[in-house]
């Protein structure tokens, strides 16, 4: 089913889809989408979900997919509140979710700049999930409290216009951290799969340069999200599962996903999990064995769901 419905921003339609399961549903899963992608890409991953019972709703985030009224709004959020802006619009999307399924377990997954944002969410609403997916995340990096100064100013200055320098700055350097470097793709670092990245090149929703603006919320996202201490507000016991490939540079080649697990079991957190797979890059849900990270997914979810229902 697929629909659209207002933006907090009260000018913009968020473009959703939702996954029914032909039988009853035991949990229901929120996703939100990564940087310069779209909900599309979720399709087949939300139906695998659906056909085992569990609700899915997938929608485009402002500045992305169907949400955008034009070209010239790819990678733009709000001229004022754009890190803001997109954390409300993932409560409006959790409320439309539980008027569809009040009754089942409410999960919340994140990919890339969408776990930043979830990370961002759980601070203050936490309580309103069972459980939180992160997928291709990662740890502090000192780098962005230096650079967003620059990128507010950016903002201020021209916020719609597109930052091709570090967009292409970011293309670089995550391609330098790959251990094979026998690609030349610009996106190579996405995913390793060659069919799975030529579809992610010649889609006209995905890779494009992000504005000012958007680098601005980007910034904002992992200023607060990717802190060491980002999770002092959440519940010791609340159940978070972190998925990325061994290979991707966005987690430091998996250095990162084991830094940032092992710091939140010191820091008490009793229900943290990992899935680190070999082989596979930024994108685990497009590599060649993707069904795995699927089922794994499902397992994660049925467990946590089982355990609701007996309490």
């Amino acid at each position: 089913m697929r629909k659209s419905i207002q933006s907090s921003d009260q000018t913009h339609s968020l473009y959703h889809t939702l996954y029914r399961p032909k039988q009853t549903a035991k949990a229901a899963l929120l996703v939100v989408h990564g940087m310069a992608e779209h909900s599309g890409r979720y399709d087949k991953f939300a139906q695998y979900l659906a056909d085992n019972d569990i609700a899915v709703l997938t929608y485009d985030l402002l500045g992305h997919g169907r949400s955008i009224r034009n070209a010239e709004e790819l990678g733009y959020f709000n001229k004022h509140y754009p890190m803001q802006t997109l954390l409300k619009d993932v409560i409006v999307m959790t409320d439309t979710l539980k008027k569809h399924y009040p009754d089942v377990p409410q999960f919340i997954m994140g990919h890339s700049m969408g776990s930043f944002i979830v990370r961002n969410v759980l601070q203050t609403h936490s309580s309103e999930f069972a459980g939180a997916i992160l997928m291709g995340t990662s740890d502090y990096d000192p780098l962005t409290k230096v650079l967003l100064p620059t990128v507010k100013l950016l903002n201020k200055l021209q916020s719609t216009r597109r930052n091709h320098v570090f967009a292409q700055l970011t293309n670089k350097l995550l391609n330098l951290k790959l251990n094979d470097k026998t690609s030349s793709a610009k996106f190579a670092w996405v995913v390793k799969d060659e069919n799975a990245r030529q579809a992610y090149e010649d889609d006209p929703l995905t890779g494009f340069d992000f504005t000012n603006n958007g680098f601005l919320g980007l910034f904002e996202l992992m200023n607060n999200g990717l802190a060491k201490d980002w999770a002092q507000t959440i519940e010791p016991d609340f159940a978070m599962l972190f998925v990325s490939g061994k290979d991707d540079p966005v987690g430091n080649m998996g250095k990162g996903i084991n830094k940032l697990t092992k710091r939140l079991t010191k820091q008490g957190f009793t229900q943290i999990d990992k899935q680190l797979y070999a082989g596979m890059r930024h994108e685990p849900l497009h590599e060649q064995d993707n069904k795995k990270v699927y089922q794994n997914i499902l397992v994660w979810i049925n467990n946590l769901a089982s355990a609701e229902a007996l309490k």
